[in-house]
């Protein structure tokens, strides 16, 4: 590729580093009437084949590039992209600079007011990138730029680009993933079976940090064999206040992680962060909801304290942690579900979720089991039906345990108004209560109903659009 000029514009004249699915170059732009010539990054991208699929994720993401690099000045701008020779490139703003590897290394522990700097500043762009239905899939710290001149972080290398170069075409003329796109140990599970979301890039983030408050690899950092949770504070020396955001950043379950970026950027605004989780020692005072409180060694009762935090509870109850077991306390500050359980989850419509063994099951308000655990992923009930996962696909449940909607989905979500949002390979549609699919699987994302209406998200003139359906799946805006 050295030498080689693009649409006789573009002269490749370093490489920069590559694989299977594409390579990297430094390349002057010949257009502009300078000299020295500006320079650029070239990524060359290799599909395994030619599809229309690919053609139109080419163009989606290349807009996608092109709006946000354009916007945020902590994002690379995209001066062009196009497909040459059965390949396509992207040609974007080279940023002088240095990657966090640099600066993030094994053996050296950063301070923790340095990793605080960092989440801010690196979550604020992560933020804007949220804000636009965005996720980066591949947040590292050789994808973080700290630019020469003002020493901001800039954020690289969106991993959605890379999807190009690991899709093939079946027999049957559809296209699929070979690979996830992403790092191993930046990478969370659901992220590795195809399914990223915006907690996708908070976990990045979190190992990122406890990276560099650990001085510690994140694929040497232990888990623990039963919970797969990330066991990482004996390493590093850091307030509690931190401590817990980041560890709920890099919790195993996406759903109990932080939504999004600007999630997390309140959580740390915030002088002590309100934790959704309370954690108590026996015969000690405890910090709870910015307030003292005092608990009895012998019924753990909680004596003095202020929880009425309505981020806390659900129906009148929260989980609580004592020792390494989950339990719940009622608004009084009282234990009214005594600690037994490896994990708990908030009531709804008076079942929680509770994980025990290895099984997610369901208990009632008195803490009794109501539906054994036998499930390999649970929902909170809505609409008195709960989705759950057993080998591999999804039905729901009724109050009773008794299988409502059998075992046939790729993925499922919460009942709203009488429909719920199910997935069989990637596209989603919409199913009833009897398990009748009234909206078809065609769309790329989707929505809870509200007031009747849904956002979806299609893929119309090349590009991915969120667009309104009502309950019959017309198109409404």
């Amino acid at each position: 590729m050295i030498g080689i000029r693009l649409r006789q514009r573009y002269k490749i004249i370093q490489p920069l580093g590559g694989g299977g699915i594409g390579e990297t170059y430094i390349a002057e732009d010949l257009d502009i009437p300078a000299n020295p010539k500006p320079r650029c990054i070239v990524k060359r991208l290799k599909p395994q084949a030619m599809h229309p699929d690919i053609v139109r994720l080419f163009q989606k993401e290349g807009e996608i590039l092109y709006k946000l690099g354009n916007v945020h000045p902590s994002i690379p701008k995209l001066y062009a992209y196009f497909e040459e020779n059965r390949e396509f490139y992207l040609i974007q703003e080279l940023i002088n600079g240095h990657d966090l590897s640099q600066e993030i290394t094994p053996g050296k522990q950063w301070r923790e007011g340095e990793v605080i700097k960092f989440l801010q500043e690196i979550l604020e762009v992560l933020a804007f990138v949220h804000h636009n239905n965005v996720i980066h899939r591949d947040i590292k710290p050789s994808n973080i730029v700290r630019r020469r001149y003002d020493g901001k972080l800039v954020l690289i290398d969106f991993g959605a680009v890379k999807e190009i170069g690991t899709l093939v075409m079946n027999a049957t003329g559809q296209t699929s993933y070979t690979v996830a796109v992403g790092t191993s140990g930046y990478m969370p599970s659901e992220q590795e079976y195809g399914h990223p979301k915006f907690s996708s890039d908070i976990y990045a983030v979190g190992m990122t940090a406890i990276q560099a408050l650990t001085g510690m690899l994140p694929h040497l950092i232990p888990k623990d064999p039963d919970t797969l949770e990330v066991i990482w504070r004996y390493r590093a020396s850091v307030s509690d206040w931190l401590a817990e955001i980041l560890t709920k950043m890099v919790r195993y379950d996406f759903r109990q992680r932080y939504a999004d970026a600007a999630e997390v950027l309140q959580a740390l605004a915030q002088p002590i962060a309100p934790l959704t989780r309370l954690t108590f020692a026996p015969a000690k005072t405890v910090q709870i909801s910015n307030q003292d409180g005092y608990i009895n060694q012998t019924d753990w009762e909680v004596i003095q304290s202020e929880l009425d935090e309505p981020e806390n509870f659900s129906e009148g109850l929260a989980v609580v942690e004592i020792g390494d077991k989950y339990g719940y306390i009622d608004q009084k500050g009282q234990v009214a579900i005594q600690p037994q359980f490896d994990d708990a989850w908030e009531f709804s419509e008076g079942l929680a979720v509770v994980w025990i063994g290895d099984k997610y099951g369901y208990i009632d308000r008195r803490g009794r089991v109501a539906i054994q655990p036998q499930f390999d992923d649970a929902w909170e009930f809505s609409e008195g039906l709960a989705a759950v996962e057993i080998g591999g696909k999804y039905g729901y449940i009724d109050q009773k345990g008794r299988v409502a909607i059998q075992f046939q989905f790729d993925d499922a979500w919460e009942f709203s108004e009488g429909l719920a949002v199910v997935w069989i390979g990637n596209k989603c549609g919409y199913i009833n209560k009897t398990g009748r699919m009234v909206i078809q699987p065609r769309f790329l994302s989707a929505c809870s109903f509200s007031q009747g209406r849904a956002s979806v998200k299609v893929l119309r003139l090349l590009f991915e659009h969120w667009r309104t359906i009502d309950k019959t799946g017309k198109f409404i805006d």
